[in-house]
């Protein structure tokens, strides 16, 4: 089962210490789960997204027939908790709107520290909304979970919770996604499977190793061509990768080794490095720094060896480069 509410940015989640997040089923689910702390959407669109999601492979890569979850039933809560009653199943369930919401006090937020004093204001009404609309499906979520136990069916049900990209909310002074930054695109990500999992904590994924990895918990082949790799197997993710504005004049990748992070065009041009250890609201740019010389050598190129394996090439039209 795959719960993938649109738009939840990776860091509003409970595991993340966030503090204006009132989700008490999703925390208690975090505690029950595998909780990776920095997974990356494959792309800040929804859209390409859910397309990596459910083909793991990068846009670039995925075309529409390559579905490899196509026949995951795709319901809202109450059709999915329906579905519960016949096993085996195998749904995603999505969010309708809800038709209302119990927003927190706008002056009791945090805004991030890289939201701009300017566009604060307007940041703290979209924080609002974000939360309460947080709050309302952690509601469903709760059901949705209740149902699974009521059934007697949550030992033996692969339950993810995840999304298909994050939003700024006025981080950077952006409101939207699809921008290189870590809160368009961070997701969060937590797997439950009792009879095989045991709770714990990990780092680094992808999105694109989603699909890979709930194949393996089920027992069921990885198709070829994939991208992802199973992120319980032996060789767990290197790197973090992403990539947006595709076919557009700011058309850009990044990647993320350790807690290094770059920004490149798409012929791996090195064109922002930050440290998210030291800097993680993305605030000081590093790459024109000259005793990073050495370090920027060593991510190009495995940016470089990262692109070639992924078969990401493209000129600024968007064409790819065969």
């Amino acid at each position: 089962m795959l719960i993938t509410p649109s738009g939840w940015r990776g860091q509003a989640v409970p595991w993340d210490g966030v503090p204006d997040l009132a989700a008490p089923n999703l925390e208690e689910f975090g505690k029950q789960s595998v909780v990776f702390s920095r997974t990356y959407c494959a792309s800040p669109k929804p859209d390409l997204a859910q397309t990596a999601l459910l083909t793991s492979k990068y846009p670039h890569a995925a075309k529409p027939d390559d579905e490899a979850l196509a026949q995951l039933k795709k319901l809202e809560p109450d059709a999915a908790m329906t579905a519960f009653e016949k096993t085996p199943f195998a749904v995603q369930i999505v969010f309708p709107d809800p038709p209302s919401i119990h927003q927190p006090n706008v002056a009791s937020l945090h805004p991030r520290g890289n939201v701009p004093s300017g566009v604060e204001p307007v940041a703290r009404q979209a924080l609002a909304r974000f939360y309460g609309h947080c709050a309302a499906i952690d509601d469903s979520i709760g059901k949705i979970l209740a149902a699974l136990d009521k059934r007697n069916l949550a030992e033996e049900t692969v339950v993810v919770f995840t999304s298909d990209c994050g939003q700024q909310l006025g981080s950077h002074r952006v409101e939207g996604y699809d921008v290189p930054f870590e809160e368009s695109v961070r997701i969060p990500l937590a797997i439950r499977y009792p009879r095989k999992l045991k709770p714990d904590a990990r780092d680094l994924a992808s999105q694109v190793d989603i699909l890979p990895t709930l194949l393996t918990l089920c027992g069921m082949e990885i198709p070829e061509g994939v991208q992802g790799v199973d992120l319980f197997g032996k060789t767990p993710p290197e790197v973090g990768y992403s990539e947006g504005k595709l076919g557009e004049e700011e058309d850009w990748r990044i990647m993320i080794r350790g807690y290094d992070k770059l920004v490149a065009t798409p012929k791996g041009e090195i064109t922002r490095l930050f440290n998210l250890a030291d800097d993680p609201y993305e605030l000081t740019d590093l790459v024109r720094d000259p005793a990073q010389k050495l370090k920027l050598a060593s991510l190009k190129a495995q940016l470089l060896a990262q692109m070639k394996k992924l078969g990401d090439g493209r000129d600024p039209s968007g064409l790819r480069i065969r």
